[in-house]
């Protein structure tokens, strides 16, 4: 009888997401290289508390103080763990599409190990190098780009209407396809992080888009971090565009959750939960695409349209899934 009960309880009590997960689209995903960051370095979600330390500015900055937390979360050790844990975070979960930027090949070792269409390869400008125009029109006939980002304008101290950077909007909207911008906060203390050197919070403004959304008319763009802490601007940039869409990524898990859902319900009650992408920006920490999900999962003021538009139904029209390719998703 106790073994009975047990299995009734399993049914009737846990809930139907954790039973059957409807599907995800995580509109920022990373395939970096594992070595760019110490292996197993610990990060601390952002429901655990996130604390910016102070310190003595003629000390040197110890980040091991930003680690307070009881439950953190560990980076990966090597490339193949890091592709193979977040793969099956992503299988966990049911994310059935993921928009994934890195370098070429390892984005095309991951959609290999994947299967499927579950990796949406993108291609990163704004970088201190950056691939030519003629490159990205190859890789995008070989089927190697289907979204121009993570555009990392902000991390250079550069514009986005910065006219060197023209070339790469107008070729997205020629070629119709996505731009997904960083604008928003940098790492923790990116002043005084070696090689972020060029970082300005104040190029995060959302409306240094505004040239580029009234030139490029029909781009598709959306900002990720929705131009954190920002809030105000970003909706104001929406309500005037609206081809402009932002993602919650990064903030999502690694954000004090207060902060979160303060600038999220901000944004749901102005009017735009139907253009807000759930986003994870995993990059070293596979674990973070769980958290990510468990934190809009857990908003109190969503209601469950409203979770499934973030999760789901607002990147398929951003991505223009057809009928199909969306019911292949529900499939289980």
């Amino acid at each position: 009888m106790k073994a009975l009960s047990f299995v009734l309880c399993v049914l009737l009590c846990t809930p139907v997401y954790a039973q059957q997960r409807l599907p995800v689209i995580d509109m920022h995903l990373h395939a970096f290289p594992a070595d760019e960051f110490p292996p197993g370095t610990p990060l601390c979600p952002g429901d655990q508390g996130v604390t910016i330390p102070t310190f003595d500015p003629k000390a040197e900055l110890d980040f091991a103080s930003f680690i307070a937390c009881d439950k953190p979360i560990f980076s990966a050790k090597s490339d193949a763990e890091l592709r193979d844990r977040t793969l099956a975070e992503l299988r966990k979960y049911n994310v059935r599409r993921a928009v994934t930027e890195g370098p070429v090949e390892l984005v095309a070792d991951w959609r290999k190990a994947a299967g499927g269409d579950t990796i949406i390869p993108g291609v990163a400008f704004g970088k201190r190098k950056d691939k030519s125009i003629d490159e990205l029109r190859r890789l995008h006939a070989n089927g190697q780009l289907a979204v121009l980002g993570e555009a990392y304008l902000q991390y250079r101290g550069h514009r986005p209407d910065d006219p060197r950077y023209e070339a790469y909007f107008a070729l997205a909207e020629e070629l119709d396809i996505p731009v997904g911008i960083h604008l928003g906060e940098g790492p923790p203390a990116a002043a005084r992080i070696p090689g972020y050197e060029e970082y300005r919070a104040s190029m995060g403004s959302p409306f240094m888009l505004e040239d580029v959304l009234r030139k490029h008319p029909k781009l598709r763009i959306y900002v990720m971090h929705y131009g954190s802490p920002l809030v105000d601007e970003m909706i104001a940039m929406m309500f005037t565009h609206p081809n402009l869409y932002v993602d919650v990524s990064c903030n999502v898990f690694a954000f004090p959750r207060a902060q979160f859902y303060d600038a999220l319900k901000r944004m749901v009650d102005a009017g735009f939960e139907k253009r807000i992408l759930f986003g994870s920006d995993q990059m070293y920490w596979p674990d973070a695409i769980g958290e990510a999900i468990k934190s809009i999962e857990a908003a109190p003021f969503l209601s469950a349209e409203q979770k499934r538009d973030i999760f789901y139904n607002n990147a398929a029209r951003f991505l223009r899934l057809s009928e199909a390719q969306v019911a292949k998703d529900h499939q289980q």
